[in-house]
């Protein structure tokens, strides 16, 4: 009985490896900036649309992530997987902004009950395996599969769009999302710490006071993963404004992502090794300057120089995301893990919603070096800051 119980905590892993798959597959992300300017939308509305999503996905992001912690991580992470696949099924019979609008709603909302769900299940699951402390390995695995998704994603994405449409891409992405369903229903929940005893609005509060005012431990780590994933996720997308704006085609840009993604990959697969062999100090020097510093080279250096730039701030991206997610969650009880790692990506996805528009509208009053370098400064101010206090509340 023992061994069966270990063996389905054990699958709850390779489960998870399909949830993440069908979440990166990508196919989109090469065509997606061609997409929009073929359905008449301009920089500040793909920005502007992107933010809704990061709205979307912050109204539910803590009460998803408390939900998670309060009836389970499967439950959570089944309807996540639902509405991810809703959303593209109405993206693939839209034609304007309104259409992508309510789609991009629809996917928001199926984001946050898996964000924050996914990574506390993973973390619970090898707790119960006893293997808790090789988190770390585990996570960058997941990363590392999510990125060689988007990799291969982004050659057939190509593909689809060449020789098709590029509507056809978003058809063909609706059936990746649907993987995720089953998935989701054959995770096994695994036992966590005592779950709150008056489950309700008032704990939730609670616990985000805790987490960004009480515990600084905690806080501080909170922090600067938030402003390293707004840097990250922003790129994403500033990545592919910058591909259109140097008049790139998708058949230029499609080996373009799939190179950055690689770079990801092969990093976080070996995140735990490149952590150790850069040591705390460089590691961390990467994540606080180099990550928001990209933004202001990206923005001054010629297109060389910026696409040399871009492969470096994947690669740091590569080891910066799991190791920062490791500290979270080696500083919070099992019993909220799934609602701080949602605070965390609260802040990061209202953080998304001001700055991808402030982006988008500075490169129309201007130009996109300068929104680039605005952008930058701004990360930079916040990274540093955040890593003082990070430096002041842990060894």
């Amino acid at each position: 009985m023992i061994f069966n119980i270990s063996r389905n905590y054990r699958s709850n892993i390779y489960y998870l490896y399909l949830i993440k798959l069908s979440k990166w597959f990508m196919l989109i992300m090469p065509v997606i900036a061609l997409f929009y300017t073929e359905n008449q939308l301009t920089k500040f509305d793909i920005y502007l649309l992107q933010a809704i999503y990061s709205v979307s996905v912050a109204v539910m992001e803590i009460p998803s992530g408390y939900l998670a912690d309060i009836v389970g991580r499967k439950k959570t992470l089944i309807l996540g997987a639902i509405l991810g696949t809703a959303g593209f099924v109405i993206y693939s019979f839209s034609h304007g902004f309104t259409g992508f609008l309510t789609a991009e709603i629809i996917l928001g909302l199926g984001g946050s009950f898996i964000s924050g769900a996914d990574s506390a299940m993973l973390f619970d699951s090898l707790a119960s395996l006893r293997r808790k402390h090789r988190y770390l390995q585990f996570e960058g695995r997941l990363i590392a599969i999510g990125s060689f998704a988007e990799t291969i994603a982004a050659f057939c994405g190509g593909v689809i769009a060449a020789f098709l449409s590029y509507r056809s891409v978003y058809v063909a992405q609706t059936f990746v999302a649907a993987l995720a369903i089953p998935a989701a229903l054959l995770l096994v929940e695994p036992p966590r710490d005592k779950t709150a005893e008056h489950p309700g609005f008032r704990h939730i509060l609670s616990v985000c006071k805790n987490s960004i005012l009480v515990n600084r431990k905690l806080a501080s780590t909170i922090f600067l993963s938030s402003i390293t994933g707004v840097a990250t996720l922003c790129m994403a997308w500033t990545s592919q404004i910058y591909f259109v704006a140097h008049k790139l085609t998708e058949l230029t840009i499609t080996p373009l992502w799939i190179a950055l993604n690689l770079t990801v990959a092969v990093v976080s697969a070996c995140s735990a090794a490149t952590h150790r062999f850069l040591g705390k100090t460089v590691s961390l020097l990467l994540v606080t300057v180099f990550i928001p510093a990209a933004y202001i080279l990206l923005g001054i250096l010629p297109f060389l120089g910026g696409i040399t730039i871009l492969f470096l701030f994947y690669a740091v991206r590569g080891y910066a995301t799991p190791v920062l997610k490791d500290l979270v969650n080696q500083n919070c009880d099992s019993s909220v893990r799934a609602t701080v790692l949602s605070i965390r990506n609260l802040i990061i996805r209202l953080s998304f919603a001001i700055l991808g528009p402030f982006i988008g509208w500075v490169a129309e009053l201007s130009t996109l070096a300068t929104a680039l370098a605005s952008a930058g400064v701004l990360l930079l101010l916040l990274s540093v800051t955040s890593t003082i206090f990070l430096l002041r509340h842990n060894s």
